[in-house]
């Protein structure tokens, strides 16, 4: 039976600090649901969500829905934000654009990077060695990347300042029902440092030297190059995607560990169980919640029939635990095999910056795992969550050694 938009709608809204037990629900409820209060349908089945994530028929530029452009402030506004960023384009745009900066971000060339990542945890690791309790969220899971990622955009150390004080502005781009100071604070966040960053590319396209920053510029898809604007709005990108989620995924993956002291031992006495354990705890708390996309056409989805136009917002989490493709979904097992998670999206939009996040998980966790082996939840300081929903989050995770 085909239900009409409004048929279906949650009960209840989605809890920020424990959505899977409203995703057992809605698993439990069918695979497509209405939002009356968003304006937009929810996915939450794995195959659904598949069917969205790769399909062509569906927008990622969320100036294509009336509504939401309405929510984010207006089409000024909108444009300010996502304009000429991959994650908010569509064919044929989003392809040639993709091709130009896939080139920076291949699996090998990632993996080169390892040597350097381990030498940052370790550095990070070493100052904290006097220490009888310390933040995980603030002494790894966000110094590290952000370290990468200066080095990737050689900005020095007032540079790198600069990113650890504007970059958490960002993720407010991914809060697509935000509200108004969220908004504001990322168009913020992406003027400031398109003020320091403007000038830095300008520079290295004149002068290009040996890093990531000269190699994007100078990359060539049929005599095209990314103009200053494109690169801009890569490189802000790759603070958000590169960072932030990097920042969720090892405070999310180490509080589950913590959670589940039998696969924290395992991990520790099988340090080779590294890429399966962050692939399940990816699956496990996904950094990012959801991946919205607009109807380009009229489809029937999950029972739904959804009008050209219409807002559907893929619960990335809640797909990752369908139990049709994960058996004992909420049980943690950094052994696991089978399907692969889409926490980092699937299709065209697939991450890519997935495998650097990857990379830098594993060299945290094995190297943090290892160095204290006593390591335990703080009983004193439970953890805190970032407010943020589309990005999931640790604000602080006290630990003791």
């Amino acid at each position: 039976m085909i239900s009409e938009a409004h048929a279906g709608r949650p009960a209840d809204p989605i809890p920020a600090d424990d959505p899977y037990p409203s995703y057992r629900r809605l698993h439990e409820q069918g695979p497509v649901h209405w939002r009356e209060d968003l304006g937009a349908f929810f996915v939450v089945s794995y195959d659904e969500a598949a069917e969205v994530l790769r399909g062509s028929g569906w927008s990622s530029d969320p100036r294509n829905s009336p509504e939401l452009t309405a929510r984010l402030g207006g089409p000024e506004t909108a444009s300010g934000l996502f304009a000429k960023m991959l994650l908010f384009m569509d064919a044929p745009e989003h392809g040639r654009l993709r091709r130009l900066v896939a080139p920076s971000f291949t699996p090998r060339g990632v993996e080169g990077l390892r040597p350097r990542v381990a030498s940052v945890v370790d550095a990070a690791l070493a100052a904290l060695a006097g220490a009888d309790s310390f933040d995980v969220v603030s002494e790894l899971a966000y110094p590290v990347p952000l370290a990468v990622i200066a080095e990737l955009l050689d900005v020095g150390a007032d540079g790198a300042e600069l990113l650890r004080v504007e970059t958490p502005k960002l993720a407010g781009m991914l809060e697509l029902d935000a509200d108004p100071k969220t908004l504001a604070d990322a168009a913020e966040g992406s003027a400031g440092l398109a003020m320091f960053l403007l000038p830095i590319l300008a520079d290295r396209r004149r002068h290009p030297g040996g890093d990531f920053v000269s190699a994007l510029l100078a990359a060539d898809e049929q005599g095209e190059r990314l103009d200053l604007d494109e690169a801009l709005a890569t490189c802000l990108l790759l603070l958000v995607a590169g960072h932030e989620t990097t920042a969720g995924l090892v405070g999310n993956g180490l509080l589950a560990l913590l959670n589940h002291p039998d696969q924290l031992e395992l991990l520790r006495r099988r340090p080779h169980l590294a890429r399966s354990a962050v692939e399940e705890l990816l699956r496990f708390d996904s950094p990012v919640q959801r991946a919205s996309r607009i109807a380009r056409t009229d489809h029937v989805l999950g029972g739904h029939r959804i009008q050209a136009g219409r807002q559907v917002l893929v619960l990335l989490g809640a797909a990752n635990r369908d139990p049709r493709h994960f058996p004992d979904p909420d049980r943690l097992d950094i052994t696991r095999q089978g399907a692969p998670s889409l926490a980092f999206g699937s299709g065209p939009h697939f991450c890519l910056g997935a495998a650097l996040a990857r990379l830098e998980a594993q060299e945290i966790l094995v190297r943090l795992v290892d160095r204290f082996p006593g390591l335990r939840l703080d009983g004193s300081r439970p953890p805190s969550r970032r407010p943020t929903t589309a990005l999931r989050a640790l604000r602080e995770l006290p630990v003791l050694r």
